[in-house]
């Protein structure tokens, strides 16, 4: 019994650090998912009501607001924190024009990561976002 458990024991300690790695990587890939799904409707929702809008990136909360003479949020979801990941903007707050295009976003890059996994998340002027791994 002691054997048994003393090798259970010595690949437990050679297999976690490696899973502790690969949970890494699955927890920053799925925040940087959740990232590019949100920036991309609130840019959709720019175009199609015809408004200017205001993404703000937190690493608590996400939320999208259509800025008009009364502002009003519209989108709002939990950050990257949640996932005990951190998030460093290079801006916090990036605007849309009412046609997608970024105003104020020029080289906007967000950085998601945990320990040793991260993942690069660019806004081009043209509001387009870049993932690089």
């Amino acid at each position: 019994m002691l054997i048994v458990l003393s090798i259970a024991g010595l690949l437990l300690a050679i297999a976690f650090p490696r899973a502790a790695a690969w949970l890494d990587r699955i927890a920053v890939s799925s925040a940087a998912n959740e990232l590019i799904m949100f920036y991309h409707r609130a840019r959709f929702a720019s175009m199609l009501r015809g408004t200017r809008v205001r993404v703000e990136f937190g690493e608590r909360e996400l939320s999208a607001t259509y800025e008009a003479i009364v502002d009003s949020t519209f989108l709002v979801r939990p950050g990257p924190e949640r996932r005990g990941v951190e998030l460093r903007a290079s801006r916090r707050i990036v605007r849309l024009q009412p046609n997608g295009l970024g105003w104020g976003a020029a080289n906007t890059k967000l950085v998601v990561w945990r320990r040793e996994a991260a993942e690069s998340l660019t806004i081009s002027r043209e509001g387009r976002l870049k993932r690089w791994r």
